[in-house]
């Protein structure tokens, strides 16, 4: 006679006693130590199904034990690619057996401050934190020595493990393919060189500006708004409205901050009489799923987001893996973003 399911089974030490195992085989088995027969350990998961039990994470670790936790922290949800990282990276994680707790911090430091001392409090094996405006040397990263962070297009320079986007690569990608269609005057849209990421973008415009031979003073119109937190539909509706009003001639290629910007912009141009490409060619950045899906469809820059995500999470497992982190030097790899040639870009009309 098989025996009696219990209504509910809350310990580990209750679900040794249900299956007539020790509970030093069953806690083996939850923290997955080899030494276990498979057959044990299909018991013991069956079991687990059966009965419903749930090991108390938390209080494995409290006894040093692994909690599978990964601490993942980032700004915020507004940014379409942000959330499409965030998503990517708690499904890499999960690849390898590890789950993700997530904290959003609206850009505020003390928040990011806050949520690192709540990833130790929950007993996180290790943090990945994404866009993160602290540095290596704030008193919140200090208690963390020991255990892994790897740094997600930091806003700050930092000396740990990091992994970016070649930004400066995407505009060299743009002006080339702009620049071989036979477009000289450009706008450059909602790029804010003193925004961390507007940082590396701007600078290799006007490096590549150089090394094409055109004049950024004559031919090239720079509009943002510094400080503008928010970069969608109608940022770069206003940004058009003000390239509309300038003095200087047309523009015949547009760059613009993000693909939500650049759709602005096309829409805007639109209304003003001017087509996308005939009269403007227009280039995103982020390869939203929208761009498929629009009137022109939009050349933009593919950050190569599941590259990016897959290599955080496969590099964090790999330092855990490690467990000895005072011989782990520090990196900074940079992940190649793609140009999307698309409807939006063509041979300027005249």
């Amino acid at each position: 006679m098989p025996p009696k399911v219990p209504s509910s089974v809350g310990t580990t030490a209750a679900l040794a006693r249900h299956l007539g195992l020790s509970r030093w085989t069953v806690s083996r088995v939850l923290n997955g130590h080899p030494g276990v027969l498979p057959e044990t350990v299909e018991r013991v998961r069956s079991a687990m199904a059966e009965v419903g039990f749930q090991p108390n994470t938390l209080a494995r670790g409290l006894r040093g034990g692994r909690t599978g936790i990964v601490g993942v922290c980032f700004q915020e949800l507004e940014s379409p690619i942000l959330a499409r990282k965030v998503s990517l990276l708690q499904h890499a994680l999960r690849e390898f057996g590890y789950h993700a707790l997530i904290e959003l911090t609206n850009g505020d430091r003390e928040l990011e401050r806050a949520a690192l001392r709540n990833f130790l409090s929950m007993q996180a094996e290790g943090a990945v934190l994404l866009g993160s405006m602290l540095t290596q040397e704030d008193t919140a990263l200090t208690a963390w020595q020991g255990k892994p962070i790897i740094w997600v297009d930091p806003e700050k320079q930092v000396s740990g493990e990091q992994l970016s986007i070649d930004r400066p690569h995407s505009m060299r990608l743009v002006l080339d393919h702009l620049y071989g269609l036979g477009h000289r005057r450009f706008a450059v849209l909602g790029i804010d060189p003193g925004n961390p990421y507007g940082a590396f973008r701007w600078p290799a415009f006007e490096k590549h500006c150089r090394r094409l031979k055109i004049d950024i003073k004559k031919d090239a119109m720079q509009l943002f708004n510094p400080s503008q937190a928010v970069h969608n539909y109608d940022y770069g509706r206003e940004l058009v409205e003000r390239m509309l009003s300038s003095k200087k001639p047309l523009p015949t290629g547009i760059i613009a901050l993000n693909d939500r910007v650049a759709i602005g912009a096309i829409n805007r141009l639109l209304e003003a009489g001017l087509e996308t490409p005939r009269d403007v060619s227009v280039v995103g950045y982020d390869n939203l799923d929208i761009c498929d899906h629009m009137k022109p469809t939009l050349t933009t820059i593919d950050q190569c987001a599941e590259r990016l995500m897959c290599q955080t999470a496969a590099r964090l497992v790999e330092l855990l893996a490690d467990g000895n982190l005072s011989n782990a030097k520090s990196s900074r790899k940079l992940i190649k973003p793609k140009l999307i040639v698309r409807n939006s870009t063509a041979e300027p009309h005249s």
